[in-house]
């Protein structure tokens, strides 16, 4: 049995415009394609039926005046002329003169009925329909009260014309919209009632009374209410946002059984991620910008930290994006100047950890939760773009790291510090480290170095460098961008990646590459290493121009987390063999067992919260650790925990976008051991290939140079 899809929307409260619940509406009347012939036949249909003709004559009938004689006629020999009236005197009646006629066309009833079907399918991709409960009424017949709501829901004349389709007679919207001035001519109110089957669109009468427009047509929009705590109405499921555009779940909703068919007994219910009462106001802002939608994360006096409340905004902005055919690319970044995203707010995860096992149980939803939406970013199916302008670390890393296209800044500042705190890097960084060249991966997780300014491009942490004084006029040049229908994601993100290249200015010749010539070579060695204890074997033992770099290694590994080193190495040795959906699986696992552990609280309270003294590890030092395995092994048990279920099944070995970033170490190596083994061909075949890319001609010749033995020849 063939079974009709259906699509969710937002029901709200007019005119508080709260978010109640959601709801399931068929495809055939809120997700049509677009019909441009029906939609102007509909037109000229309405336009037919309220046209009316200008030319009108009158009779002699009609004309006004007495009907004496104009003059004598006996007598005097003249002929007859008759009176004022006749067709014969100026001013008097016309003899068959045009009159107003009726202009009304008929259309089919079906066409008709597609006609409203198409056009509300199409401001629901557009993110322009809000459907609310009950009518469309006001408490007061005051224009100023509805110039408020206008404004405070960004409706009315500055924003363009509202349009607001009402069942009944809402007599003080009505009344408002008469005396709001300027604001009423902005809005419209089209009276909705559903018509008798043997009532057609014909028989529908146009009222225009003022310049409000009452119409009855048909609109038969039967819907159903997926979530059955909220059939009555009660509750309020989350707070109102500011941004009212609608909210819908990329989720697969149940259908409705068709006549004699028993119900489905299945319990596999979509997931709704929604706000929650007590979330912070305006801790995200959303934005649009023709094609472009942004995200702004707007907590700037706390470093942008990513907190619940603001992965309860994102998840469904981006659901609802991606069904949208008007949002084209999707934009992140962080309020401020100083950082893109400062990491996971783990100040609140260790005050919830102190309050037992209720509070390690929210801890662990607030993974869930984050790791849910790093999964979806990961597998979006349209063009996300993080700008990492400032700091972006640990959760903030997770926000940006797996999309596409990630643009750094002379102010990025990148790390994954979580070892220092007793934690492991997380949000997916297990499936992104190990893929950097070489032992890079495993050196930046197990010591929080930090990555700088165009070092984080170079690293491959970041696919582009763009100077932070261009990031607005590129905003401003994406939202120009236009692609067509049937262009795939990456023929648009090859669009994206040649226009962002439109903005360089050219690398800092101040800032050398951190992580190259000798200092790489000393960094494989060392952290190629299969334990804790051989890396720093391996740092001990560095000498010559690496020395001072070893010893500042070791120096900084042991303030960290033993427990947390030997946990992090480990899941960078097997992370490469991880999926992404496997690799957010495992990670919540982890972090289930972080919390039930000390080193976490321990991390967090004396670095970040009464920041009284050095934390006190368990164990203290790595050379206490005895086995590295014993450490390990209870943390990547996962007999006994759930796997996390994702927001959707995609799933992917490798990065499918790694065309964008500079050209790996393997590809490098591999065009060097050619036949055409020359560095100048070598570099013009990765600037061909990459369309003249900013950095490959500097990534590649230090490759090169530190591969080769004779870099002279």
């Amino acid at each position: 049995m063939n079974v009709e899809p259906e699509v969710l929307t937002t029901i709200y409260q007019f005119p508080t415009m709260e978010p109640l619940r959601f709801e399931s509406y068929s495809s055939k009347h809120l997700f049509l394609p677009l019909r441009r012939d029906i939609l102007h036949r509909a037109v000229v249909f309405e336009g037919d039926s309220t046209r009316q003709g200008t030319a009108s004559t009158k009779t002699r009938f009609e004309v006004h005046g007495s009907h004496r004689k104009i003059r004598p006629q006996k007598g005097t020999g003249k002929a007859r002329l008759g009176h004022r009236q006749s067709p014969a005197i100026v001013g008097g009646g016309v003899v068959f003169g045009p009159k107003p006629r009726d202009f009304s066309t008929r259309l089919p009833r079906k066409i008709y009925d597609l006609a409203w079907r198409t056009a509300l399918s199409w401001r629901y991709r557009r993110g322009e329909l809000i459907v609310c409960e009950d009518d469309l009424e006001i408490e007061f017949p005051d224009p100023h009260y509805l110039k408020h709501i206008l404004e405070h829901n960004h409706w009315g004349k500055p924003n363009g014309r509202s349009l607001f389709v009402v069942n009944g007679n809402p007599k003080n919207l009505i009344h408002a919209m008469d005396n709001a001035g300027e604001d009423g001519k902005s809005t419209t109110v089209i009276k909705f009632q559903e018509i008798s089957k043997d009532t057609s669109p014909q028989n529908s009468e146009l009222l225009s009374e003022n310049r409000h427009q009452r119409k009855e047509v048909e609109m038969p929009l039967r819907s159903k209410v997926i979530e059955s705590s909220h059939k009555n109405g009660m509750g309020n499921p989350y707070q109102i946002d500011t941004d009212n555009s609608i909210r819908i779940q990329n989720t697969k909703a149940s259908s409705e059984n068709s006549p004699g068919e028993k119900p489905s007994m299945s319990d596999d219910k979509p997931e709704v991620i929604r706000e929650l009462p007590g979330d912070e106001k305006e801790d995200v802002l959303f934005n649009t910008l023709f094609g472009v939608r942004l995200i702004e994360l707007n907590r700037p006096s706390k470093h942008n930290t990513l907190s619940s409340s603001m992965i309860r905004k994102i998840v469904p902005r981006l659901q609802e994006w991606a069904k949208s055919d008007m949002a084209n690319i999707i934009i992140i970044k962080g309020c401020g100047q100083s950082a893109f995203c400062a990491g996971g707010d783990v100040v609140k995860l260790v005050e919830l950890n102190r309050m037992g096992e209720k509070g390690q149980k929210q801890s662990n939803e607030y993974f869930a939760l984050e790791y849910k939406l790093d999964h979806l970013i990961a597998t979006y199916t349209k063009p996300y773009v993080a700008f990492m302008d400032g700091y972006t670390m640990g959760g903030g890393a997770g926000l940006c790291i797996h999309a596409p296209i990630r643009i750094a800044t002379e102010r990025t500042v990148f790390a994954m510090p979580e070892t220092k705190i007793g934690f492991f890097p997380d949000v997916g960084a297990s499936f992104f480290l190990p893929r950097l060249n070489g032992s890079i991966g495993t050196y930046l997780a197990l010591t929080g170095e930090r990555l700088e300014g165009v070092n984080a491009f170079y690293a491959g942490v970041a696919t582009h460098y763009v100077h932070s004084s261009s990031l607005y006029p590129l905003e401003l040049r994406l939202a120009e961008l236009r692609f067509k229908d049937y262009d795939s994601l990456e023929e648009r993100l090859d669009l994206i990646d040649s226009t962002i290249e439109e903005f360089v200015t050219g690398l800092p010749y101040d800032q050398p590459m951190l992580i190259s010539g000798e200092r790489r070579k000393a960094i494989d060695r060392c952290f190629n290493k299969g334990s804790i204890i051989s890396i720093t074997s391996a740092l001990k033992a560095e000498n010559g121009i690496n020395k001072a770099w070893a010893e500042e290694t070791l120096q900084l590994l042991s303030r960290h987390s033993p427990t947390s080193l030997c946990v992090t190495l480990r899941l960078m040795q097997i992370g490469k063999k991880w999926t992404i959906a496997e690799a957010f699986q495992r990670e919540h696992a982890l972090a289930a067992r972080f919390m039930q552990k000390s080193d976490f609280n321990e991390g967090v309270d004396k670095l970040l919260m009464s920041k009284l003294g050095e934390p006190k590890w368990n164990p203290p030092l790595v050379k206490d650790v005895k086995s590295e395995a014993e450490i390990t092994e209870p943390y990547f048990q996962t007999d006994s925990i759930q796997p996390l279920k994702l927001l959707n099944g995609d799933d992917y070995p490798d990065y499918p976008h790694n065309k964008y970033r500079l050209p790996s170490e393997e590809a490098v190596k591999e065009a060097l051991r050619g036949p055409d083994r020359d560095i100048n061909k070598v570099i013009d075949y990765f600037l061909k290939k990459s369309a003249g890319k900013q950095g490959v001609k500097e990534v590649v010749y230090e490759i090169f140079e530190r591969n080769t033995t004779n870099p002279g020849k």
